[in-house]
């Protein structure tokens, strides 16, 4: 009976770390996907093949031909990071929600720039992270549950 439990305990050890370590992911932008060559929500898009989720860090690297554009409600992501020269477009009546639940990059490090014609939303974003907020260009919402 011992033995029965050390082993159930230590599966279930082993499988709650894989799905810990599997849910913290990082999403990489590339863009050019032929018909959708900027389109956020177009899985090829993504290097890893999916879209970026609640537990994605969001990287949008410099250098690319085609950088992401927002066209309506995405699901949430975890963090975002936009390197310098890069650009991430929110158009008119899209969101984008950054929860900063697990601290990554305090949430986002804007090297590039944002053009927000829509609503980007931050849930935890830490106090010396909002000066982040000023780099943010057009006339779209910026909300922020601090």
């Amino acid at each position: 009976m011992r033995k029965l439990s050390f082993i159930t305990c230590t599966l279930m050890l082993f499988f709650s770390l894989q799905i810990s370590l599997s849910a913290q992911t990082t999403a990489t932008w590339q863009g050019g996907k032929p018909g959708k060559v900027a389109d956020w929500s177009c899985a090829a898009n993504w290097k890893e093949g999916r879209m970026p989720d609640a537990f994605s860090l969001v990287l949008i690297p410099s250098g690319r031909a085609f950088y992401p554009v927002i066209r309506g409600k995405v699901p949430p992501i975890d963090a975002l990071l936009v390197e310098s020269g890069a650009l991430l477009t929110l158009q008119k009546n899209s969101s984008l929600c950054i929860l900063g639940e697990t601290g990554r990059l305090g949430g986002i490090i804007l090297l590039g720039e944002i053009r927000n014609s829509g609503r980007l939303e931050f849930g935890n974003l830490p106090e010396w992270n909002i000066a982040q907020l000023q780099h943010i260009q057009g006339a779209g919402a910026v909300l922020s549950s601090r």
